[in-house]
């Protein structure tokens, strides 16, 4: 490997190829943070229909980089999307779950969301069946990569229902969980 000296690659393990590290262990801090109160999101249903504009705050957790130089924030988000619902009126049958997943982070007191991920199942059938039914069950998760300004910050996911077709029987967010990892870029004075 004398040929990769002084190489250097941001997914690299080997100290010896980044010059942050100028062929000399260096510890780098590495936070991981934990989301500290997780929600399930249960939308309400009246007769069938999802009622309108819903929010549920999934989960949140907060993290201090104040001792990390140019801090880099990987967020992680997974969830479980669970559904039933059907469609039984007219010759076309349609079901459609639309979510909005929100990441909101606080800094300063200063609110911001940093990144909208939409959710969005549909199905649609054109035939001589009688009815549509749909059990549903789908993972959802996301990352996002942040570079806040060194502090204590707060993330939150949350959801939002946009848009419903169909007579829904339950709906729901189910084990949320947000988790970071923060670390900070060298700067070669080791």
């Amino acid at each position: 490997m004398e040929d990769r000296k002084g190489y250097f690659n941001h997914n690299s393990l080997r100290f010896d190829c980044n010059p942050c590290f100028d062929n000399k262990f260096h510890k780098q801090d590495i936070i991981l943070e934990c989301g500290f109160r997780p929600q399930d999101a249960f939308f309400e249903i009246d007769d069938g229909q999802v009622e309108e504009g819903q929010e549920f705050v999934l989960d949140r957790l907060k993290i201090d980089t104040t001792c990390l130089n140019k801090p880099l924030v990987k967020i992680e988000f997974s969830s479980l999307i669970i559904f039933e619902a059907e469609d039984e009126e007219g010759p076309e049958h349609e079901v459609e779950v639309d979510l909005l997943f929100k990441l909101i982070r606080i800094c300063s007191g200063e609110k911001e969301c940093l990144q909208e991920w939409q959710y969005l199942y549909e199905i649609d059938v054109e035939n001589s069946i009688d009815e549509l039914e749909v059990e549903m069950s789908q993972p959802f998760t996301v990352t996002f990569c942040d570079r806040p300004c060194s502090g204590c910050c707060e993330y939150i996911m949350e959801v939002k229902g946009i848009d419903f077709e169909g007579e829904f029987d339950d709906l729901r967010v189910v084990k949320p969980n947000l988790s970071a990892i923060a670390t900070g870029f060298c700067d070669n004075k080791f």
